[in-house]
């Protein structure tokens, strides 16, 4: 439902008022109670930030965190009505101001990105599991795996060690993030380039395992297809120990 024009109006005061605190007259409200209001929001703000940053909130220098808070405050007009999906307007302002570079934390946006997916895959909505059978029998099937996932890439490995130490290791790094059906946890698995080809392919695909085999060896410029299998389906029984993999379609 459309708001009135003047409602419109006064929640656009009161969020410009919490943003930048400059004194401003709002209908109905009383203005020593003001501050207050802001305050309170600026809490809701810090602490849902800190709380899906934990890692970032430790190693990031306290004072240069808080102007970063701050700054995404009092100048950026969050989009999504939804709380938990605002830090995800934060880490892609922070992309966008380079605090990267203006702070000298090359790890900044692989770090905020790892958090806030996983955060993203945590909340996502269900989505139903295709229909499968339990079989080890790769070859010549599809195979079925979680579909509550996401594959993305990093330059620094964030989610294998601290930012401090990841810095010394810049590379590409791919990561699979899944929830767990039972349990709803979140995990994670770092891949290289070429399993991040499989795992697409399986998911995106109506290829056969046998197919995307054929691929590979093209694309990656592998000429041993028997090395290629084991090391393929030792990765498959790998995954479905940990609950990603699910069988064959």
């Amino acid at each position: 439902m459309l708001l009135k024009t003047e409602t419109y109006k006064q929640q656009s005061n009161i969020s410009q008022y919490c943003r930048d605190g400059k004194e401003i007259k709002i209908k109905g409200a009383r203005q020593e109670r003001l501050p207050h209001y802001r305050r309170l929001v600026f809490n809701v703000v810090k602490d849902s930030l800190a709380t899906t940053y934990p890692i970032a909130r430790k190693y990031i220098n306290s004072k240069i965190w808080d102007e970063m808070v701050y700054t995404f405050f009092s100048e950026h007009k969050c989009r999504d009505p939804q709380v938990w999906k605002m830090p995800n307007e934060f880490y892609r302002f922070c992309v966008e101001q380079e605090y990267r570079v203006k702070y000298e934390l090359p790890f900044l946006n692989d770090l905020l990105l790892f958090e806030w997916m996983e955060v993203e895959v945590y909340m996502m909505e269900d989505i139903k599991y295709p229909k499968y059978r339990q079989s080890s029998n790769w070859l010549k099937n599809r195979v079925a795996v979680n579909p509550e996932h996401r594959i993305f890439k990093l330059d620094y490995p964030v989610h294998l060690t601290n930012p401090e130490k990841a810095l010394e290791q810049k590379g590409d790094y791919y990561v699979l993030l899944y929830r767990e059906k039972e349990s709803g946890r979140v995990q994670f698995i770092n891949l290289s380039a070429l399993f991040v080809y499989f795992l697409e392919n399986i998911s995106q695909t109506e290829k056969t395992t046998e197919e995307i085999f054929n691929d590979i060896l093209y694309i990656f410029g592998i000429n041993d297809l028997e090395m290629l299998q084991t090391q393929v389906f030792k990765f498959l029984e790998d995954l479905k120990n940990r609950g990603f993999v699910l069988g064959v379609l």
